[in-house]
C-alpha cells in the first residue's frame, strides 16, 4: 500500500490526512482524548466521499499504532509495511462503517 501523510484541507478538518495508493483514496482521521486516531470520513477515485455517521461507535486506532503513524509518515509516498498493516487492520476491523466494495476495489482490505 502506498501511504503519504497529506496536507489537511480546509473543507475537510482533520488531525491526519493520509493519501493512499497514489492519491487515489484520502483518509481523514481525527484523535480522540486518549490520543487514538479514529476515521471520520475517506474518499474514493469512482467512488466519492464517505463520511462516518457514527463516530463514536468506529473503531480506534490504538495509541502506540496511531503513535507509529503520526511519527513515521511523511510527505513523500513509502511503502511501510508496519503503517500498511495498521490501516489494513483497521479498515477491516471497521469496515461496516465505511464503503466495503470501494475498499476492494482500491485494495485497503
Amino acid at each position: 500500500m502506498l501511504i503519504r501523510r497529506s496536507d489537511i484541507m480546509a473543507t475537510r478538518p482533520c488531525k491526519l490526512c493520509l493519501a493512499l495508493q497514489d492519491d487515489s483514496v484520502f483518509a481523514d482521521f481525527e484523535i480522540d482524548e486518549n490520543g487514538s486516531l479514529f476515521l471520520v470520513r475517506i474518499s474514493f477515485d469512482g467512488f466519492g466521499c464517505c463520511k462516518v455517521r457514527n463516530e463514536a461507535k468506529i473503531g480506534r486506532i490504538d495509541k502506540s499504532k496511531s503513535d507509529f503513524l503520526f511519527s513515521h509518515l511523511d510527505n513523500d509516498y513509502a511503502n511501510v509495511p508496519e503503517a500498511s498493516r495498521i490501516l489494513r487492520e483497521y479498515f477491516s476491523q471497521n469496515k461496516a462503517f465505511i464503503w466495503e466494495d470501494a475498499l476492494k476495489d482500491h485494495e485497503l482490505v
